[in-house]
């Protein structure tokens, strides 16, 4: 890799943990420089990498359409670009994919890169299946949250190069008329810790031990179809195969018996925990680890565990 830009999220002005682990991950392959293009705004001025780094802001605005994002398309020419998996990356990657004419990989769970050829493996069909492939004409790449980027070397900081603010292009009609950003909880999609539950709850009123588990544990909060059609959680809780579609380090269903549209959204997972008071349930044939018993006993003493720690 000779010129690697990152797609980086942050956080209340600091690059987010995964973004510097993405970062760490492809400083291991010595790129000659390294091009940080930051959704949103941060403050540091240097950076944990094996080379020299640019930073770009992208300023508010909706990098949605060919005449928005073309000062991007061009600032990245010449790039390979990664990112890691959300909607706003994946969206955005995907269209500069486009734009560009080139070939863009997502879902990646292994990558190696070897004499200027991609050695990928990658989730299809919803987490059922991987697939693996060769290339050496991608551009354009968005790993699972849950890539696997242990084990990587320390690398010493490195002062930042330039800072720059990137405007969306002037031809475009789209406004942004306010901002609402989600507080108070962890976005589904971006959650590397998950506690979902199903309708084994018996009763909406008991949702606030799947809430206190959650809280322990800094995770989000899920639910399976029937229980956001029975109206007990609001429906962007929902994951399923109409629902939202995770693949956090860790996922602990609670009360779900396991049915295929509820798998084909938590497919990615890299470690499942499933509870459930029936040892027959079909999610434990899909589970790494299995606790038969009554989630209203179990999950109020996990979270004592938990805090007691």
């Amino acid at each position: 890799m000779k010129k690697v830009a990152i797609i980086a999220q942050t956080k209340e002005g600091q690059l987010s943990d995964a973004s510097k682990q993405l970062i760490s991950y492809l400083s291991s392959f010595k790129p000659e420089s390294i091009f940080i293009v930051a959704l949103g705004e941060v403050k540091f001025s240097s950076i944990a990498a094996s080379s020299s780094v640019d930073v770009v802001h992208l300023s508010d605005g909706l990098w949605c359409d060919t005449a928005t994002v073309q000062p991007l398309v061009s600032a990245l020419d010449g790039y390979s670009v990664f990112g890691i998996k959300s909607i706003q990356v994946d969206n955005l990657l995907s269209l500069l994919a486009s734009i560009s004419s080139n070939e863009f990989v997502s879902g990646i769970q292994q990558l190696q890169y070897v004499s200027g050829s991609y050695s990928i493996n990658k989730s299809i069909f919803s987490g059922k299946a991987s697939l693996s492939l060769k290339t050496q004409t991608a551009s354009y790449f968005s790993f699972n949250r849950n890539f696997d980027f242990s084990g990587n070397a320390e690398f010493a900081e490195q002062p930042i190069k330039s800072s720059s603010t990137l405007t969306p292009g002037s031809a475009s009609k789209s406004t942004i008329k306010s901002l609402k950003p989600i507080t108070g909880s962890i976005p589904l999609p971006d959650a590397s810790l998950v506690v979902g539950a199903g309708r084994g709850l018996k009763d909406p009123g008991n949702w606030t031990i799947v809430e206190d588990l959650a809280k322990a544990l800094g995770a989000a909060t899920a639910c399976s179809k029937p229980v956001s059609d029975l109206n007990w959680r609001p429906h962007h809780e929902h994951v399923g195969q109409t629902g939202v579609k995770i693949s956090p380090n860790l996922y602990i269903a609670c009360g779900i018996s396991g049915a295929i549209q509820h798998l084909a959204g938590v497919n990615g997972s890299r470690v499942v925990v499933v509870i459930n008071n029936d040892p027959e349930a079909p999610f434990f044939k899909h589970a790494d680890y299995g606790i038969v018993g009554d989630v209203n006993d179990i999950l109020p003493r996990l979270t004592k565990k938990l805090q007691s720690h």
